[in-house]
């Protein structure tokens, strides 16, 4: 809900819309407000969008961004598939390296800017901004002639940001994770979730050095939109989100917010 001097809007939570395996947590910390986004209902901010910008720069903050949507290329020629859609080079992206690509209509216009991982040899995940390049890529892979298959696994998005990031991520995986290069992967698990995770950080544009975006996916064996959803999401997906919000110091404080870039 949205309010504007005495006026409001109510967004209601129909089914025709997805909701992230975190969404309960979201209601908990206390979410005020969501926008629609890849057809997902994104937190839009908790408390005071100052205040929150303020602690963004100056602690820690935990995103939602189960909204990114993974879409999964495999097959013997998705390398060569996906330097099909984009403009960069994906000879020069080496395995468990990641980008930002531009994947680009046939007329020269922009689908989509996913930030692309390469997880194997022949396997890729776009996590994608806010249009059904999915779609797109399946139209393509369908008139293409080569083995490949687009999918949308069960792959779920949490950014952990702030000058304090560092800390929490170092205490839930370890000194590791601050020698990964930017735009890079590790592979790790946290306490009993039953895959792995895969975690890309790196400085920003102003240079700092410590941990600015890290991107957490949980790969799922069962669908959040299958009848097994409540038990899957008040499961092992919970466990994520708490084990992230609870890991604070006396000088690490977490301040849950997703309010978009």
């Amino acid at each position: 809900m949205t309010e504007f001097g005495n006026t409001s809007t109510t967004l209601y939570f129909g089914p025709w819309y997805r909701k992230s395996p975190f969404f309960e947590k979201t209601l908990e910390a206390g979410c005020k407000a969501y926008d629609i986004y890849n057809h997902m209902y994104l937190p839009g901010y908790y408390d005071d969008p100052v205040k929150e910008y303020w602690h963004l720069l100056e602690q820690v903050t935990l995103w939602d961004v189960s909204v990114e949507r993974i879409v999964e290329i495999t097959g013997s020629d998705a390398h060569r598939f996906t330097n099909m859609l984009t403009c960069r080079d994906l000879d020069k992206c080496a395995v468990g390296q990641g980008k930002y690509a531009l994947i680009m209509a046939e007329d020269g216009g922009i689908v989509n800017d996913p930030v692309l991982l390469r997880l194997e040899e022949n396997r890729y995940w776009l996590a994608l901004a806010d249009s059904d390049a999915g779609l797109y890529a399946r139209g393509v892979a369908v008139n293409s002639g080569l083995d490949v298959r687009v999918d949308e696994p069960d792959v779920y998005p949490v950014q952990v940001q702030g000058p304090k990031s560092k800390d929490v991520l170092r205490d839930l995986f370890g000194d590791g994770v601050l020698e990964i290069k930017y735009y890079w992967t590790m592979q790790t698990r946290l306490d009993d979730i039953p895959e792995g995770l895969v975690t890309v950080v790196g400085p920003n544009g102003e240079g700092k050095t410590n941990l600015l975006e890290g991107i957490a996916f949980l790969f799922m064996l069962e669908s959040p939109r299958a009848s097994s959803c409540r038990r899957i999401c008040r499961g092992p997906m919970m466990n994520v989100w708490t084990a992230v919000s609870t890991t604070a110091t006396p000088t690490t404080s977490i301040f849950v917010e997703n309010t978009w870039k």
